[in-house]
């Protein structure tokens, strides 16, 4: 039992708390620009592949988002410590060669897939992360907001309203305790965070592992 709690306490101090709230939000900026980048390339080349000039840009486009997935491979790799086997494809002769054995490649269209979707993961991402450090942090800041009221230095009066018109921060008592329960809240969140930013490696894993 004191194991567990020792765990549960200790998530605060582990850098690998700090690593995958890094990575859940480098998931949000990085999904941003996969998204861009994969539908201004895609309707670009499309859009003037009458002209031959689209062939080229599509060809671009497809070679760089097999990079880019090489580097979320790395960077669940680097950052989460979930190894991703991937078996590169055998080197052909002639450029018409090469762009066969990458148009047969699975991974090419697993890893198209897998840039796309990241960007609505991305966003989940980044929500869970604001909000669920906004509002903890928000509750453990109760005593010091409602302190700063009473003092005069904040003006008004530092109460949080339920919908039935009850006050639930009218002493500086309860003030503590809600900054306490803000505590907890925090704890349990990073948890959430540490398993949410697992569950997004392992599908990158998934995926991409060839």
């Amino acid at each position: 039992m004191n194991a567990k709690l020792s765990s549960f306490f200790k998530v605060i101090t582990q850098s690998r708390t700090y690593l995958s709230m890094f990575y859940l939000l480098l998931s949000f900026l990085l999904g941003i620009f996969y998204f861009v980048f994969l539908v201004t390339g895609l309707s670009l080349g499309l859009g003037l592949i009458i002209t031959w000039l689209g062939i080229p840009i599509l060809l671009g486009t497809l070679l760089l988002w097999r990079v880019l997935a090489g580097f979320e491979r790395q960077l669940v790799t680097s950052i989460l410590g979930i190894d991703i086997s991937f078996v590169p494809i055998r080197e052909s002769k002639g450029i018409w060669e090469k762009i066969k054995a990458y148009l047969n490649d699975p991974f090419t269209w697993k890893s198209l897939v897998y840039l796309f979707i990241k960007f609505p993961l991305g966003i989940i991402s980044f929500v869970v992360l604001v909000t669920s450090l906004s509002f903890a942090l928000g509750l453990i800041a109760a005593p010091i907001l409602y302190y700063l009221t009473e003092i005069g230095i904040l003006h008004g009066t530092f109460c949080i309203i339920t919908s039935s018109n009850i006050c639930l921060i009218n002493s500086y008592f309860t003030s503590i305790i809600v900054g306490v329960i803000g505590v907890f809240l925090l704890f349990i969140f990073l948890h959430i965070l540490n398993g949410l930013a697992r569950i997004s490696g392992l599908l990158t894993k998934s995926i991409l592992e060839n």
